[in-house]
């Protein structure tokens, strides 16, 4: 409300409720409409998602904590949704994101399995499984092939790298990629899979799954929790002590490098000091490629999980060591010159001694197999590194393990044992995952829409009336943090709001309607009321309510005004920009509740107008709460109770209140019509939703006036 003449709407107040059911006849050919009837005007959309991850033998994968992300971002953080898998590997949950996104990005952040993996959203719904026999199923969109030819993209023979007499080559009898590597319709050459592999594939079971996870996690320093593995003394190669065969079986790839993975063999009293030269300059004499392409299905090359190459059999005293070439796959050869990084870590880039380092192996004693892990980005100097990105120290880019028969043929001196899991707590979720490890009742958070941003509601706040339209009448930033236990139960919820603006004379609260009984809670601090006009039962919630109700705050003025309490803050360029403080909620359960189903569209915020408890002003669809005064509905310019309207819109289907996912909509200045501010509001807001859905976010020329908007 702009004007102090609201006083004549407290006096007339009888003479509207006694006309609230005029509107149920409105020849509705006479009214200059903005939108069809019916239009709720939403900026989201609720997505199904219904996950399962498994095993490459079909084993479900319980206890995996799955980051969802829209395409905006994926960084650390900026999830959307966090949820955890059941004990059959399912995931169900309604995950709520801006309308114009037509993809999501789902990453189980789990070694064995896919990450970051672009998943289409078909009807509202993603259906999908990321592991399993075939590697991916579902709404999964593969990455793209590498079809770039690059240095080295001969499909020839390989040959030595300059001047040196370091061969490298394929395993015998192949002798060119052309030969060395599949080239059919499901396999074709661009994905770098090795014809060579063994006929039957291993099977990787859920525990040994468990044990990869827990000794090298995705995105968490081996240099912080499993330093020993990163110790001077620990072997990082293979020492044949018995004549053997030796096999390596491929396990996952946790990169968006296209890395190609060889060994080297020498006698294990005598380890090269350089990486070419040959024998007789005490360098590497000759590397053999084992998988050209170490990517994994829909990950950009054509391995999955348990293919496996034999590398031959070893006489006693041979080392078997490994080098990753870093970003090497072509899309048809393989490029020499890329960085080089070796099990040898005497022959590393780096020149720093701690950092040298590029690969761990680890002993399993219960799968009787040694499981290795590289860093495929330089440790010390990022700009040699594709992108100049940084290593994240978690050896995980590549990971496979080796076996043997006899396993006993495989020295196990030296190399640290395999983490078997640990989960101190209990509770299904490995330590390493689980953001409470000591604490069974919780297992993770997640933040909408995200811990360090805010969505954003706008609202009109004369209804049942209508306004200027400039939906700056209170603009309230907020934030849903979720405290979550391994059965993806809700321990306790905190609400984070601020008021972005206040361009009105009326003083306004705002509360909260949670989709949850009132008698769930077991108490509600931090919020924020001055005005006295609010009550609260023992709990904390507000007294009188069916479904839980909190009030963030019950007067603006309690988190921002101006210095000398004038009207209208931040919404005039000629006054000063005021900061808002937060009020912090914190809801904590009686027991956890259940997430099932649950969206953040199912809560339902609301403005409460002028310190006037009855008069609530919710978003386009949702129901007041049982505090709002009914009689109000169908009055002056509200059409709630009209046929084929939603509530809270007008005769013209205007909404009073707008709900974004970010804080991308610049609110109009003081008296601005939002038509004004944004031209294509009124296309998206005539075309039912289906036009136009970026009106507000596309920063491009014609979507967005910004001398009306408020941009300080």
């Amino acid at each position: 409300m702009k004007k102090i003449f609201y006083l004549l709407g407290i006096v007339s107040i009888s003479a509207i409720t006694s006309c609230k059911k005029e509107h149920s006849g409105i020849d509705e050919s006479n009214i200059n409409k903005i939108a069809p009837n019916g239009f709720n005007y939403q900026t989201s959309k609720d997505v199904s998602l219904n996950l399962q991850l498994l095993t490459n033998g079909d084993q479900p994968i319980a206890g995996a904590v799955v980051s969802v992300y829209t395409t905006a971002s994926t960084d650390a953080g900026s999830a959307v949704f966090k949820g955890i898998t059941d004990q059959n590997g399912n995931l169900k949950a309604t995950v709520n994101v801006a309308a114009s996104f037509t993809q999501l990005i789902i990453d189980p952040s789990y070694v064995g399995l896919m990450h970051n993996v672009r998943a289409n959203i078909n009807n509202n719904t993603i259906t999908a499984t990321i592991g399993g026999k075939s590697g991916y199923s579902g709404d999964i969109v593969p990455d793209a092939i590498n079809n770039n030819q690059g240095p080295g993209g001969s499909t020839g023979v390989l040959g030595t790298l300059g001047l040196t007499s370091t061969d490298y080559v394929y395993p015998s009898p192949y002798t060119t990629t052309a030969g060395a590597v599949l080239n059919t319709t499901a396999y074709p050459l661009a994905l770098g899979r090795p014809v060579y592999l063994e006929t039957t594939s291993d099977v990787i079971d859920a525990s040994l799954l468990s044990y990869v996870n827990a000794s090298l996690p995705e995105s968490q320093s081996v240099s912080n929790i499993h330093p020993e593995y990163l110790s001077s003394s620990a072997v990082s190669n293979i020492n044949v002590t018995a004549t053997s065969d030796v096999w390596i079986t491929y396990v996952s790839e946790g990169a968006s490098n296209q890395n190609t993975l060889a060994y080297y063999t020498y006698n294990t009293n005598n380890p090269p000091t350089a990486t070419s030269g040959g024998t007789n300059a005490k360098g590497i004499d000759k590397v053999t490629m084992v998988l050209p392409n170490a990517s994994g299905v829909g990950s950009g090359g054509g391995l999955k999980s348990g293919d496996k190459v034999k590398l031959g059999t070893f006489s006693a005293g041979t080392t078997i060591a490994f080098v990753l070439l870093q970003n090497s796959w072509t899309g048809s050869g393989v490029n020499l010159s890329t960085q080089k990084f070796y099990s040898d870590s005497q022959l590393n880039p780096e020149s720093t001694s701690a950092l040298k380092k590029h690969s761990v192996v680890l002993y399993d004693d219960v799968h009787k197999l040694y499981l290795f892990g590289f860093e495929d980005m330089n440790r010390q100097t990022a700009s040699t590194n594709p992108g100049g990105g940084a290593s994240d120290n978690d050896f995980n880019d590549i990971v496979f393990y080796a076996t043997a028969n006899p396993i006993t043929g495989i020295s196990n001196t030296g190399i640290p044992v395999i983490d078997k899991a640990g989960d101190s707590d209990g509770d299904g979720v490995l330590d390493v995952y689980d953001a409470f490890p000591t604490d069974p009742t919780r297992a993770y958070i997640y933040s909408f829409p995200s811990p360090t941003t805010f969505a954003q509601l706008a609202f009109e706040d004369n209804w049942p009336s209508k306004g200027d339209y400039d939906m700056n009448d209170l603009v309230v930033n907020y934030r849903y943090t979720f405290i979550a236990n391994a059965q993806t139960q809700i321990v306790t919820m905190q609400t984070d709001f601020t008021v972005a603006a206040s361009g009105a004379s009326f003083k306004n609260g705002f509360g909260l309607q949670l989709p949850f009984d009132a008698s769930t809670v077991k108490s509600v601090t931090g919020q924020k009321t001055i005005s006295n006009y609010i009550q609260f039962a023992s709990n904390g919630v507000e007294a009188g309510q069916t479904k839980a109700v909190i009030i963030p705050f019950d007067n603006h003025e309690a988190i921002i005004h101006n210095p000398d309490y004038s009207f209208f803050i931040n919404t005039l360029n000629a006054k000063d920009k005021v900061q808002s403080v937060t009020s912090s909620v914190l809801v904590t359960f009686n027991s956890p509740v259940s997430s099932s189903g649950l969206s953040i569209a199912s809560f339902n915020p609301f403005l409460i107008s002028n310190l006037r408890r009855g008069y609530e002003i919710h978003l386009p669809g949702y129901a007041a709460t049982d505090k709002a005064n009914a009689a109000l509905f169908g009055t002056t310019d509200d059409a709630s109770f009209v046929a084929g309207r939603k509530s809270y819109t007008s005769r013209e289907n205007w909404p009073w209140a707008l709900s974004f996912n970010d804080t991308s909509f610049n609110y109009p200045l003081e008296t601005i019509n939002i038509t004004a501010a944004y031209p294509h509001f009124t296309d998206w807001a005539g075309s039912g939703g289906t036009s136009f859905v970026d009106w507000y976010s596309n920063l491009t020329t014609g979507y967005r006036v910004n001398a009306n908007l408020y941009l300080k």
